[in-house]
């Protein structure tokens, strides 16, 4: 199966957003055992779409090669 994965700033936002929109939550933000807040949907064609948030302690919101936290605004 092919999935598409979007990183959001918030998933709580978007998913209440896509879904007053009525876009079909698959499944709903659950954190995982990655560290990587997900939400599931599909699109009209079937495609999964896994809609990522990255939690501020999460080692990708740091960047490796300076040890400096990356900016969360936008």
């Amino acid at each position: 199966m092919l999935a598409l994965w979007l990183q959001v700033r918030d998933i709580g936002s978007t998913v209440a957003d896509l879904s007053s929109r009525d876009v079909d939550v698959v499944r709903a933000p659950k954190l995982e055992p990655w560290g990587l807040i997900e939400a599931w949907i599909d699109d009209p064609d079937q495609l999964r779409i896994h809609l990522v948030e990255v939690p501020a302690d999460h080692p990708l919101r740091r960047d490796q090669r300076s040890g400096i936290e990356r900016s969360t605004s936008p």
